[in-house]
C-alpha cells in the first residue's frame, strides 16, 4: 500500500506546521504523533476517501486533524483513568493536562479550517465534527455517571464513544472524496462497527490481558460484567450484588472466576467477530478496491486471527 503510505509524511507535516511557534510545550505533547511510524487510524480517512472512489491527498488535513482530536482524546481519557503510569498528568500536573487537552481540541478544528477543499464540502466535514465531539461527550458523561447496569445500556455508551470516533474517522475521509451519500454512509458504518469492535477487544484486554491496572481493580462495569449479570447462570446473583454494592475492585479474583465459568471471553471474541462482519459487509458499494483492502486489512489485521481465538 505504497500509496498509503506516502500520504503520511504530508499528515505529519500539516500538523506540525499547525503548532503554535511560541508553544514549544504543544509540540512536545504532540510529538508522537510528529514521529514514526503514524499512528494507525490515521490511515482511515485516506483509505475511506480513496475507496469512496475520491483522491486521498483531499483527505490529508483531515487526517491530520483527527490524529490532533485522537490525542486530545488520549489526555482526557488518562486524566479520568489514570491507570498508567508516565502519562502527560502525571508529567506537567492535572491542570496542564487539561489545558493541553482543550488547545489540541482547537488545534484539530484550526488544521481542518486550512483544508483546500470546496467551501460547501467542508463546512460539512467541520459541523460533522462538532456534532460527533458533542456525542463523544455524551457517551464519556454516561461512561463516568456509571449509565451501564444492562448490555443496551452499555452499547449505547460504546456506540456514542467509540462507534462515534471511528464513524467520524472513516466518513470525514469519504466526504472529504465524494458527494454520493450511500458511499459515505458505507465508510459511516465500516467505521462505527470497527468502532465497537475494537471498544470489544479494549474490554477484553483490560480484564485477561491488562496493560496497566484492570477495569475490575478501578470497579469499572464494562461489556463483560454487564454480560455476566444479564446471563443466567448459578453466580448471577452474586455476580450483580459485587457490582451493585460497589464491591468490584476488592473483589476481582472472584470476578474473573465467575466470568471464566460462564465463557465470557468466548461471547467477547463471537460479538467482536460479528462486528467485524457488520463492517466489511458495509463496505459492499464502495467501488475502489484499494481503498477498501486498506480498510478491511485494518479490522482483520490488528487483532491477530481472531477466527483461530474464536475456535480455541
Amino acid at each position: 500500500m505504497d500509496w498509503l503510505k506516502s500520504l503520511y509524511p504530508k499528515v505529519r507535516e500539516i500538523l506540525r506546521d499547525s503548532i503554535p511557534d511560541f508553544w514549544p510545550g504543544l509540540s512536545n505533547v504532540l510529538s508522537g504523533a510528529l514521529e514514526e511510524p503514524i499512528a494507525p487510524e490515521a490511515m482511515l480517512p485516506l483509505a475511506s476517501c480513496k475507496a469512496v472512489n475520491g483522491k486521498p491527498d483531499n483527505a490529508v488535513h483531515v487526517s491530520a486533524a483527527l490524529l490532533a482530536l485522537a490525542k486530545c482524546l488520549r489526555i482526557f481519557d488518562d486524566l479520568v483513568d489514570r491507570d498508567r503510569t508516565g502519562q502527560l498528568w502525571e508529567q506537567v500536573g492535572q491542570e496542564r493536562a487539561w489545558n493541553y487537552a482543550s488547545a489540541v481540541h482547537i488545534l484539530s478544528f484550526k488544521i481542518l479550517s486550512r483544508s483546500p477543499l470546496p467551501h460547501d464540502r467542508f463546512r460539512k466535514i467541520n459541523q460533522l465534527f462538532i456534532e460527533s465531539f458533542f456525542i463523544l461527550a455524551g457517551g464519556q458523561d454516561r461512561d463516568l455517571a456509571g449509565a451501564t447496569s444492562t448490555i443496551e445500556d452499555y452499547w449505547l455508551t460504546i456506540e456514542m464513544k467509540s462507534g462515534c470516533a471511528f464513524a467520524l474517522a472513516c466518513t470525514s475521509g469519504a466526504m472529504a472524496g465524494t458527494d454520493n451519500p450511500e458511499r459515505i454512509e458505507g465508510c459511516r458504518s465500516f467505521g462505527h462497527h470497527l468502532g465497537l469492535t475494537i471498544q470489544i477487544f479494549n474490554d477484553i484486554e483490560s480484564i485477561w490481558h491488562p496493560d496497566g491496572v484492570t477495569d475490575l481493580k478501578q470497579g469499572k462495569v464494562t461489556l463483560p460484567l454487564v454480560y455476566g449479570m444479564s446471563r443466567d447462570h448459578p453466580c448471577r446473583d452474586e455476580l450483580i450484588s459485587l457490582v451493585n454494592n460497589g464491591k468490584v475492585a476488592s473483589n476481582t479474583g472472584r470476578i474473573k472466576e465467575i466470568l471464566n465459568g460462564i465463557d465470557t471471553k468466548k461471547f467477547m471474541l463471537w460479538a467482536a467477530l460479528k462486528e467485524r462482519e457488520q463492517a466489511i459487509g458495509a463496505l459492499e458499494g464502495c467501488p475502489n478496491p484499494e481503498g477498501k483492502e486498506a480498510l478491511v486489512s485494518y479490522i482483520t489485521g490488528m487483532f491477530g486471527d481472531i477466527d483461530s481465538l474464536q475456535q480455541k
